[in-house]
């Protein structure tokens, strides 16, 4: 009889006593995702700085995915600043770096949030100095970049930029790379 439980003895649940859930029951996901197999790669150390971020930039891409699953606009509280490319020499890395990282992602480096119908919805790719985010629109895409260093004058580990629709060159490179991880991991 083991495995089956007589409804009538005292370890079967009842009206009154109701089913135990098991110590991994949650309720509250990060990040929408479904495990076709388990990582086996260890993931890389990282330190305050760098996990608040890839978790801020993760936070987007779920609240993204949810609102998306659920026919929703997504009203995430995240204050990006529009600024022009120019201005920031890290954004230079994120174009240089973000192709070859999509291409071959280390672990736990891209995350791809999908509607219910399996369309991607939310790109989240971390480097080891910025995290970016990449909503596929209908026309074009809005980014948002997590860039370390540039949030100090608020106390911050790091700020979060939208370089969209910047009409100088390094934006039209932007742009490209934005498609470029668009097409490597959707």
């Amino acid at each position: 009889m083991s495995g089956i439980h007589d409804h009538n003895s005292a370890t079967a649940p009842t009206a009154t006593q109701p089913a135990r859930k098991g110590r991994r029951a949650r309720t509250h996901r990060s990040f929408p995702v479904s495990i076709v197999r388990p990582a086996t790669a260890r993931v890389p150390a990282l330190n305050a700085g760098q996990r608040e971020r890839c978790q801020d930039a993760n936070r987007l891409g779920s609240e993204l995915t949810k609102a998306a699953q659920r026919g929703r606009q997504c009203l995430y509280t995240v204050i990006a600043i529009d600024a022009s490319l120019n201005q920031f020499p890290k954004a230079k890395a994120v174009i240089a770096e973000a192709p070859s990282i999509a291409a071959a992602p280390p672990p736990a480096s891209l995350r791809v949030g999908r509607n219910l119908r399996g369309k991607p919805i939310a790109v989240v790719l971390h480097g080891d100095r910025w995290s970016l985010v990449v909503q596929p629109g209908a026309v074009h895409p809005t980014s948002w970049a997590f860039l370390d260093g540039y949030g100090a004058a608020l106390e911050l580990s790091h700020a979060v930029f939208c370089f969209d629709d910047d009409p100088s060159p390094l934006g039209m490179a932007w742009t490209d790379m934005i498609a470029q991880v668009l097409t490597l991991t959707t």
